[in-house]
C-alpha cells in the first residue's frame, strides 16, 4: 500500500498580557498592607482555519497524484470534504514522501465524506485519489492550526489487531497460494488469532471492541473454509481498517509471502 503525508507542527500562540496599574506612591507599603498586584500574562492558543480552493477531477480507476497547494502559515492539520456521485467507493489521502503512519481513507460517493489528516514538514503538496474511471469528484480542503489528535486507545487496539490479522493473512496465503503450511498449521494459526481477538474484545476500551467480538465466532466456526477465512471476515476487517486509518494508526503486519 502507498504510504502517505505528514505536515507543519508549529502552534499559533497569542499572548494576552494584562497589567493592572493603580495609584503610584513614593512611600513604601507597610508590612500590614495587602500585597500589591503583580503583572500577569496568560497565553491561549487560538485556532485558525483557512479554506482552500476546491480541487476537482475525473476518476481513472488508477491512483492519481493531484496538486494540493498548502497555504503559508502554521497549519498542522487539514480536513478534506470529498464529493462524488454514483454507487462507487473511493480512496483519498494526503501524500508524504516519508510515508510514516499516514494512510488513505475510504469512502462512498453520494453524501459528502469528511476526513482529517495531520500536516507535517514532509507533506509534499499532493493528494492521492483513487476512484472508478469516469466518475467526477471534488475535494475541498480546510486547513487548521489545531493539531491532529490520535486516539491512543484506538491506536493500541489497531496494533493488536494487526498482529491477529497477520496470522490470518499468512495462514490463508501460505496454505492456498504457496502450499507452505498444512491443514493442521492453518487451523492452529486461525485458532490463535481467534483467541487473541476474543481477549481483545473483552479488554478493549475503544469502539473497535464490537467488531473484534463479531470476528470471534466467524473464526471459530466449525464450517470455516480451509484457506479462505479472509473472505469471511471482509466486512469486519473493512470497518476496523477504516477506523484505524482515520486515526492514522493503520493496520500493518509482516507478510511472510510475496504479492
Amino acid at each position: 500500500m502507498p504510504a502517505y503525508a505528514r505536515l507543519l507542527r508549529i502552534g499559533a500562540v497569542i499572548a494576552a498580557t494584562t497589567i493592572l496599574l493603580s495609584g503610584c506612591s513614593a512611600s513604601q507599603p507597610s508590612d500590614d498592607a495587602p500585597p500589591s498586584p503583580t503583572p500577569s500574562a496568560t497565553a491561549a492558543e487560538a485556532v485558525v482555519t483557512r479554506s482552500g480552493e476546491p480541487i476537482a477531477g475525473t476518476g481513472t480507476a488508477m491512483p492519481m497524484d493531484v496538486a494540493f497547494p498548502i497555504p503559508d502559515g502554521d497549519f498542522r492539520s487539514v480536513t478534506l470534504a470529498v464529493d462524488c456521485v454514483g454507487d462507487v467507493t473511493f480512496q483519498v489521502g494526503v501524500d508524504d514522501p516519508r510515508g510514516e503512519g499516514l494512510s488513505l481513507q475510504r469512502g462512498n460517493c453520494g453524501d459528502t465524506a469528511v476526513f482529517k489528516w495531520p500536516l507535517t514538514p514532509t507533506t509534499d503538496g499532493s493528494l492521492t485519489v483513487v476512484i472508478a474511471a469516469g466518475v467526477a469528484w471534488s475535494v475541498t480542503p480546510s486547513f487548521s492550526t489545531a493539531a491532529f489528535v490520535v486516539d491512543p486507545e484506538i491506536a493500541e487496539d489497531c496494533a493488536a489487531y494487526s498482529t491477529a490479522y497477520g496470522l490470518i493473512y499468512n495462514a490463508d496465503i501460505g496454505y492456498t497460494r504457496y502450499d507452505d503450511i498444512d491443514e493442521a498449521e492453518w487451523n492452529e494459526r486461525i485458532d490463535t488469532a481467534a483467541d487473541s481477538l476474543a481477549d481483545l474484545a473483552d479488554s478493549s476500551p475503544s469502539r473497535l471492541a464490537e467488531s473484534f467480538a463479531e470476528l470471534v465466532p466467524i473464526l471459530r466456526d466449525p464450517q470455516r473454509v480451509l484457506g479462505d477465512v479472509m473472505s469471511s471476515i471482509g466486512a469486519q476487517n473493512s470497518t476496523i481498517s477504516e477506523i484505524c486509518g482515520a486515526n492514522q494508526s493503520p493496520v500493518r503486519f509482516d507478510a511472510d509471502y510475496g504479492a
